[in-house]
């Protein structure tokens, strides 16, 4: 493979102060090799230059998670059981899909996620996986 400073080396060679003549042959070949080296490597680089603009189109309009703050959250005050029972036609509905499923647990935690359920007043809202125990016995009960 030719390299650049090598290339350079063979055109730019002084022994004794004196140059030495290149033929334009070899020249020729040798700038052929590296213009056939460095095609796939423009080419690539071409190819990374437009994936790393799709990504910064993409990041430029994104909200990372952990950036995210919830200023407008909803607090249900009251019973788990009274949630449960003003949510169970949405729960129980075919029509509420998530991703395109009827999945009552990724509904509970797409709710879960805008509605904070808080029992009793002053008490940390309920985790999710209370939530999702107390709707498996509220839908086994009806």
């Amino acid at each position: 493979m030719v390299t650049l400073p090598g290339l350079c080396r063979f055109i730019i060679q002084t022994n004794n102060q004196h140059e030495k003549k290149i033929e334009a042959a070899g020249l020729n070949r040798m700038l052929q090799e590296l213009n056939e080296t460095l095609q796939p490597a423009e080419k690539q680089l071409h190819e990374l230059v437009k994936r790393c603009n799709q990504v910064n189109r993409i990041l430029e309009h994104a909200a990372l998670e952990e950036d995210m703050e919830w200023k407008d959250r909803v607090v249900f005050h009251g019973s788990t059981h009274q949630f449960l029972t003003l949510l169970a036609p949405l729960i129980k509905s075919e029509h509420c899909k998530v991703d395109g499923k009827s999945n009552r647990e990724a509904l509970l935690r797409a709710l879960d996620e805008v509605i904070k359920v808080c029992p009793e007043e002053g008490k940390e809202p309920l985790k999710f996986s209370s939530l999702l125990d107390a709707a498996k016995r509220y839908l086994s009960d009806e």
